[in-house]
């Protein structure tokens, strides 16, 4: 259910690829937007919009705090010393996920907890929470590695899970990069491990890779590194799908990219239903950006006639200041154009240039509201 996000780039990313309905259902799109702010055609076209868009779903229910039952890491002999904590974890993913009431794994703060490559495999019996308000660390020996290079955590076949808290997973970025041949010419062409949750890394804060559906990241703080993005996809004109996204309250600061879909030409697949709503960005050098010509090696990439298809994709509600003058980008392919793309009330304005353009390519746009800069 997991694939490579890219081919010798570091893949230190977030993975989240659940089989059915995973974080929870989406909220109401557009918020109830206010009728005095449109015009009348605008407000009856994106009407229709939105009912093809995206169906609210009823929210989950769940059982009250007090009959969920609480798995506390701690209890099955995690240490937070420095130590590998790796079977502890293991050993409290097994009571959790074979618990027949609700139940919430809790991961303390003020520790830190390092681990080797680690898979929590369901299904489980019931919804489980995870609450991380400690650190999770990424082991740094490339000996813990040799079965699996390509993952660090892997949630497999998990139904009604969520990951939340106010804790960090951290995937040991600095020592993956140090040791890439990105940052040293001498040194073999590697895969990095793939991070499966949150993580304070020097990639991708938020990497959305093929085979994720139903994905909801709220609350997110990202800065240094290259934003949120969905994909690689599409890479040695491999399959892709990945739907039904909402990044929902995000601050960006610093970073390369802001909000990104990147697709390699030749590919196949879709990336469809994905919203990018109440969004900050501080001094972002591309706040908005959809590639469907990404091209991650060393020689030119041919043009190829298939892609990923993109569409369905909104944007509201982003405001802030770009690094760049090409503050939103829409570079999509000739041959699988990308459909149904909102933008709404999005306002970005240069961090130091005398203006911000946008560029919109083989794009079928449509804006509501406020919109700066313009194609």
């Amino acid at each position: 259910m997991f694939s490579k996000s890219c081919l010798i780039t570091l893949c230190l990313i977030i993975l989240v690829s659940f089989s059915s309905s995973t974080f929870g259902s989406y909220l109401d799109y557009y918020d109830n937007p206010n009728p005095a702010t449109l015009k009348s055609k605008s407000r009856t076209t994106s009407s229709s919009f939105r009912r093809s868009f995206f169906k609210t779903r009823p929210l989950a229910s769940s059982s009250s705090p007090s009959s969920a039952k609480v798995v506390n890491v701690d209890s099955f002999g995690a240490k937070g010393d420095g130590t590998d904590d790796s079977q502890a974890f293991k050993r409290a993913w097994q009571e959790a996920c074979s618990s027949s009431r609700e139940a919430v794994l809790v991961v303390p703060k003020n520790k830190i907890y390092y681990l080797k490559p680690l898979r929590f495999s369901g299904p489980c019996k019931s919804s489980l929470t995870m609450k991380i308000y400690g650190t999770i660390k990424a082991s740094v020996r490339l000996s813990d590695y040799q079965k699996d290079l390509d993952h660090w955590i892997v949630f497999d076949n998990v139904n009604n899970f969520r990951v939340d808290g106010s804790g960090t997973i951290d995937g040991s970025g600095r020592f993956w990069w140090q040791n890439s041949c990105k940052i040293n010419e001498n040194l073999p062409c590697k895969d990095a491990p793939t991070v499966s949750s949150y993580s304070r890394l020097r990639d991708d804060c938020i990497s959305i890779v093929s085979g994720s559906k139903n994905v909801r990241a709220t609350d997110i703080t990202c800065g240094p590194g290259h934003g949120i993005s969905i994909g690689s996809l599409g890479a040695g004109n491999s399959e892709a799908e990945v739907s039904d996204v909402m990044v929902n309250r995000a601050k960006f600061s610093g970073t390369t990219n802001g909000v990104r879909i990147k697709t390699w030409q030749g590919g196949s697949g879709y990336a469809k239903n994905i919203i990018f709503q109440n969004i900050e960005m501080n001094n972002v050098s591309n706040p908005i950006i959809i590639d469907q010509h990404y091209c991650d090696q060393d020689g030119p990439c041919p043009d190829q006639g298939s892609a990923v298809q993109v569409s369905n994709v909104a944007y509201k509600n982003i405001r802030g200041t770009s690094a760049s003058e090409l503050a939103i980008k829409f570079d999509c392919s000739k041959h699988f154009a990308c459909q149904g793309i909102l933008v709404q009330d999005v306002i970005l304005a240069p961090q130091q240039e005398d203006s911000a353009q946008a560029s919109c390519v083989n794009v079928k746009l449509q804006t509501v509201g406020s919109f700066s800069p313009r194609c």
